[in-house]
């Protein structure tokens, strides 16, 4: 009897071996990672709304440059999880992420009286009280992202010498974030002290 297509191509196949399973990676350490990640999602929200901020127009490309370079960074930290044995914690995911949509309005409170400080005190060579306003705004959003781009350089160095304390292919991803980090924090400075401009005219 003849062997059928099917009978002949599965005689060719190799036999079907799964990959070695990775070990699972030290309690803490996968907190911590879960932290991480937690935060970076957070930081991306936050960069997507600066972008879309009418008062930060004018460094619009560079934040979302900025967004796209951190989202980069989010993949690589997530499949140097998987390589490390450190599945998503998706409920310390979800709290962040409602965190950081439940904040979206904390920030106005404290922005109110420095605007209003800002659009009937403030005289002078500086630009017209609207747009001494937006200067504010502007300045006190990216204010807000600089700090979790710090907190995530800090981290990023931590996150860099992990992996170089395991084998190449496991913490290959988080090799140079932390050299990344501090070049996008950087790039943010710069928007910061472009802003700052009019504040500085006199």
């Amino acid at each position: 009897m003849l062997p059928t297509p099917t009978t002949a191509l599965l005689a060719g196949r190799r036999p079907f071996r799964r990959p070695p399973a990775v070990p699972a990676a030290d309690p803490a350490v996968r907190a911590y990672l879960n932290e991480q990640l937690a935060a970076t999602t957070g930081l991306l929200e936050q960069l997507r709304r600066a972008a879309a901020s009418e008062a930060l127009a004018g460094e619009r490309t560079t934040l979302l440059r900025v967004r796209r370079e951190v989202g980069a960074d989010r993949a690589a930290l997530r499949a140097a999880m998987r390589r490390l044995g450190a599945p998503t914690d998706w409920t310390v995911l979800g709290a962040s992420w409602l965190s950081a949509r439940a904040g979206r309005l904390l920030p106005l409170l404290h922005r109110v009286p420095a605007l209003q400080r800002a659009t009937g005190v403030v005289t002078g060579a500086l630009p017209t009280q609207p747009a001494r306003a937006g200067v504010v705004e502007g300045l006190l959003v990216l204010e807000g992202v600089l700090g979790d781009l710090h907190r995530r350089a800090v981290a990023a160095r931590l996150l860099d010498e992990l992996a170089a304390t395991g084998p190449a292919d496991r913490g290959g991803p988080l090799r140079g974030l932390a050299e990344r980090a501090r070049a996008q924090r950087e790039e943010v400075e710069a928007a910061h002290r472009r802003c700052a401009a009019p504040l500085l005219q006199r």
